[in-house]
This record gives C-alpha cells, sequence and structure tokens, in this order.
C-alpha cells in the first residue's frame, strides 16, 4: 500500500508539472522574454521527468507482482489455457483495476493542484525568468529561489491568488480563438493519462504476453501526443505570439490557460470512463499480433 500511495503522489506530481507547462507562456510574454521562458521551463520539467523514471518502474513492479501470485494460484486450479478465467485470478484483476483506477485519480489531484497555483506560478516564473536576465546563470537562480523558501513573499517565490473579478472576467468573456481546440487537448489528456496503465492492465488480461501488451501502450500514448502537438500547441503558440506582439489582449492567453487546465482535468476524469475500453482494445490487439 505504501508503494502504491507513493505512485499516487509521483502521478499528482507530474500532473501538477504538466498543469503549470502552458502557464509558462504567460509568464514569458509579460516578462518579454518569450524564448527564455519556454527554455527555463524544461528545467521545471527536468523534475516532472525524474518522477516519471520512479513511477514506472514502481508501477510496473506492483502489477507483475499482483499478476504472478494470481497466475500461479489460477495454474493450480485449472489448465494455462483457463487460468485467467478462475475466480482467483479475477478477483486479483478486480483489485488491480481499483488500484490503478487510484493512481488515475493521482492524476486529477495533481491537475487540481495545479489550477490552484497557475496564479503563484506565473508571478514566481516570471521573477526567475527576470532574475536570469540579471544573472545569467540557472545555477544562479537556483540559490535565489532557495533562499525565498525560507523567506515566504521575498524574492523569487510569491504567492497569490486569483481574484473573484479576474475569475469572472475569464469566464465571462467570450474568446475570440474557436474552442475546438479545448475537445482536442480533453482527447488527447484522456488517452495520455490513461495509457501506461491500459498498457499494464492490458498485460493483466492476457498475461501470456503481457510484455507485448505493456509496449502497445505506446500506441495510444503517442497518439495521444500527435494530435496535442498538431490539433493544441499551434493555437497556444499563435495566440501566445499575438499578444507578445500586442494584437491580442493578455486575457485571451489568460482564458486559454485556464480553460486548457479545466480540459486537462476533465480529460483524467475521463480517463477513469475510457481505462477499461482502452486496455481491452489493446489485449485485443495484443492477441492478434501474437
Amino acid at each position: 500500500m505504501e508503494r502504491l500511495l507513493f505512485v499516487f503522489l509521483l502521478t499528482a506530481f507530474i500532473n501538477l508539472i504538466n498543469t503549470l507547462t502552458r502557464s509558462s507562456r504567460l509568464s514569458g510574454v509579460r516578462t518579454g522574454s518569450l524564448a527564455t521562458a519556454i527554455s527555463l521551463f524544461g528545467v521545471v520539467y527536468l523534475a516532472a521527468s525524474f518522477a516519471n523514471t520512479l513511477q514506472a518502474p514502481l508501477l510496473a513492479s506492483t502489477v507483475e507482482l499482483i499478476i504472478k501470485n494470481a497466475y500461479n494460484q489460477a495454474l493450480g486450479i485449472a489448465a494455462a489455457a483457463d487460468a485467467t478465467g478462475t475466480q482467483v485470478y479475477q478477483q486479483a484483476l478486480m483489485g488491480l483495476n481499483y488500484k490503478l483506477r487510484f493512481v488515475i485519480a493521482g492524476a486529477s489531484l495533481g491537475t487540481v493542484a495545479g489550477m490552484l497555483v497557475i496564479p503563484s506560478f506565473v508571478t514566481s516564473f516570471a521573477n526567475a525568468i527576470n532574475a536570469f536576465g540579471r544573472t545569467g546563470s540557472v545555477f544562479k537562480v537556483i540559490p535565489l529561489i532557495l533562499v525565498s523558501l525560507f523567506k515566504p513573499g521575498s524574492g523569487i517565490l510569491k504567492l497569490r491568488m486569483s481574484s473573484l473579478a479576474t475569475l469572472r472576467e475569464i469566464v465571462t468573456t467570450r474568446m475570440t480563438t474557436p474552442k475546438s481546440f479545448l475537445l482536442w487537448n480533453l482527447a488527447s489528456y484522456s488517452l495520455w493519462t490513461c495509457n501506461v496503465l491500459a498498457g499494464l492492465y492490458a498485460g493483466a488480461l492476457y498475461p501470456e504476453f503481457r510484455g507485448t501488451a505493456v509496449m502497445m501502450a505506446a500506441i495510444v500514448g503517442n497518439a495521444a501526443i500527435v494530435v496535442n502537438v498538431m490539433m493544441v500547441d499551434p493555437v497556444l503558440a499563435k495566440v501566445t505570439d499575438a499578444v507578445a506582439r500586442g494584437e491580442e489582449k493578455e486575457l485571451e492567453l489568460k482564458q486559454i490557460v485556464f480553460y486548457l487546465a479545466v480540459s486537462n482535468l476533465l480529460g483524467t476524469i475521463l480517463a477513469q470512463a475510457i481505462f477499461e475500453p482502452v486496455s481491452r482494445g489493446l489485449m485485443l490487439l495484443t492477441r492478434w499480433i501474437s
């Protein structure tokens, strides 16, 4: 249970960083250093990448242990061809299903946390960009951030909350950008959220070729990335450049950042609904090629 909770927290952290990704553009626009903002956020994203390298093997080993134990018990009751249909194995599958859905809930929690800290992040990241402009070194900015941790409200890190007036303006003002990209983001993020978990569950449904089933999850993950790169990121980039040139109001970019965060949250909820269908689809695809 401790390992599963750790994976839950890592998943929450990864999704928190993903939610903040788009808001870094807002910091870049405000400071007039858009290229620097995109580059420096890569440093922030390294933390999420490291968390991802921890999450994957921990989750995979947990699933492998459950599958192995249940499959060995099932073999004592039925032949290998019928092992997955035994009550012992089906109960193990049900327990695994709940555990993987718990991990998806971590993605929802992390997204909500990311939405709450967007105002603080935008201000703090803008301060970090300005500090980099003065010092010219990431290694000189990091100590300034650490000092801010011990002196809240001073230095680079700032705590901010969106006012009700700002939220009302974001929600009630009509966006000039067509909203279809939000639906594409919803589809992309839901697939990205569940792709690895669906692959692991597909491996449990078809344990004889579970390694193949896990590899199949890359198809879903890459499809999600393609949708995001083709249908979502270009829209964000276009509006960001327009705001930077003064052709659009900053409010338009604020709205896009806000609605994309909401779309991410809805995507993690949708992931709960599509998790099992995607898993069974990967299982059928694995069975077809094996």
